[in-house]
């Protein structure tokens, strides 16, 4: 087993006095990227949520360098009115690890129908854990009384809680993380209580997104952060993004110092988004001190995310179209402007519109009118098959019916069988090359009535045609359409058998 550190230094270096101050929470820059990492009303407010992994090494020239890691998911429910969202975090420098989990919701309020201009309120509850493994220490004296046990840790609840103002590209945020300002207690050697305070940190950030270009593929997005945390100087970080497309970012930061040691930063990042889903970015910090940062050495931050595919593409595409539209129509109402013709133009397509209006009406006359005749033909055809039928029935003589033909249901079409029947009969039409013939269309009585009545009289037109091609005299045939009027039962049911023509020849 290694040694451990005595009391003192302990407290003093890792953890600091009870009344002591220091920064807890990892410094992460990539929340311009994440922004849900310091600020739970961020939780579902883009897209269809993602799932996201940030990895950060400070200090890299120190023995045992800070190591911080997140993971989160987050994303929209109700219909992008409310948010969910959790995180897993771990923070270890040397004997020190610090794990936590939070739980986060957020309501987002929207103030137009876009949604483009809003207020969101978030919230997040979980626990953190605070370990300390005193025996992977190194310590002059191991007998030293004055020192804790092998490990010594605490669990404590955490609670943040957050807003955020949007309009268009505009964000503005604030956060308080550790809320509740609680104490993680422990027990030294000599069952003395000593308690570390998870401090509050308040957050505020604004960032606004500047599209450049005439068809706006370019954009560059300013943020600012602040971190205030009681007791500390109060700690600034400008960024300056750089993007083309939402697919490719670059940008540069600086960070001021919140200690009395200038442990300011200069940063520069990198972004790339492939198919709009997988996302990486990296960025490289060095301290503003020459001399500090030689001691201490670089640092480094990496982010891997994957972005679920959502409507936001599509509403993207539409927001780019509507915009287009404004631009556009913007142009026109300036054009109209200048030439005076705003007015004129509205005249004539009012005059325009009259005089389609006017078109269409007289097309409507038209229509009546000809439905008016339709009906009159009708009307004729119906007293001539009843003229017809009575004739038949007074002098059945005279009249032969020498086949069917039949069809199948809702359709005209010959089949190869009634084909047959057609090229049989054909002599015995030539046997009688005075004699008229009559084709009586038929359908059943299943569907519309009058789609029927068509119906049938496309079936006799396809028996016609059949019969023209097998050398009949067109002037010998007469096509009777008798719908669904002529049943074999003479009554309602429905009858396949209906579904015919039937051929009668007269002398």
């Amino acid at each position: 087993m290694k040694g451990i550190y005595k009391l003192g230094l302990s407290l003093l270096m890792a953890l600091g006095l009870q009344t002591a101050k220091a920064q807890q929470l990892p410094v992460f820059g990539h929340y311009i990227y994440n922004p849900y990492l310091y600020n739970p009303a961020r939780t579902g407010d883009q897209g269809l949520g993602s799932l996201n992994l940030n990895i950060k090494r400070q200090w890299t020239s120190l023995p045992y360098a800070p190591l911080t890691a997140a993971f989160s998911a987050e994303a929209p429910i109700q219909n992008k009115k409310m948010g969910l969202g959790g995180m897993l975090y771990t923070d270890q420098t040397h004997i020190i690890r610090k794990v936590g989990g939070l739980a986060s919701y957020a309501y987002h309020i929207p103030f137009s129908e876009d949604g483009s201009h809003g207020l969101s309120a978030g919230l997040s509850l979980g626990l953190v854990n605070q370990r300390f493994d005193f025996q992977s220490a190194d310590v002059e004296d191991e007998n030293d009384p004055e020192i804790l046990g092998d490990q010594a840790q605490g669990t404590a609840f955490d609670f943040n809680m957050g807003l955020n103002y949007r309009w268009k590209k505009l964000n503005i945020g604030l956060s308080m993380l550790q809320g509740l300002n609680n104490q993680i207690r422990f027990l030294d050697a000599l069952e003395r209580e000593v308690s570390y305070v998870n401090t509050r940190h308040f957050m505020a950030s604004a960032g606004y997104e500047f599209a450049l270009g005439e068809e706006k593929k370019f954009f560059i997005r300013p943020v600012l952060m602040t971190r205030i945390v009681p007791g500390l100087p109060l700690q600034i970080e400008g960024n300056l993004l750089f993007g083309w497309k939402q697919l490719l970012w670059g940008g540069f930061a600086y960070r001021s110092s919140n200690n009395e040691t200038a442990t300011s930063a200069i940063i520069a990042t990198v972004g790339v988004n492939v198919q709009k889903q997988m996302f990486f970015a990296y960025s490289f910090e060095m301290g503003a001190d020459a001399s500090l940062n030689n001691a201490l050495g670089n640092q480094h931050e990496f982010m891997l995310a994957y972005r679920f595919k959502e409507r936001k593409q599509k509403n993207e595409k539409l927001e780019s179209e509507i915009e287009k539209m404004k631009s556009r129509e913007l142009d026109m109402l300036q054009r109209m402007d200048q030439q005076g013709k705003g007015l004129d133009s509205l005249r004539q397509a009012q005059a325009a519109a009259a005089a389609e209006k006017a078109g269409m009406q007289e097309q409507l006359k038209q229509q009546a009118s000809l439905l008016t005749e339709q009906q009159k033909v009708m009307a004729k055809n119906k007293k001539d098959i009843e003229e017809l039928r009575q004739a038949i029935k007074e002098q059945p003589m005279m009249y032969d019916k020498v086949g069917s033909i039949y069809f199948k249901q809702g359709q005209a079409q010959l089949t190869g069988e009634e084909k047959a029947k057609l090229e049989a009969l054909k002599q015995v039409f030539a046997d009688q090359p005075k004699a008229m013939l009559y084709l009586f269309g038929n359908a059943s009585t299943d569907g519309d009535p009058a789609k029927n009545l068509k119906l049938s009289n496309e079936r006799c037109i396809v028996v016609r045609k059949y019969l023209i091609n097998l050398g009949l005299d067109p002037m010998r045939i007469m096509v009777l359409p008798m719908g669904e009027d002529n049943s074999l039962k003479g009554d309602d049911q429905i009858n396949p058998n209906d579904r015919r023509v039937d051929l009668i020849l007269s002398e």
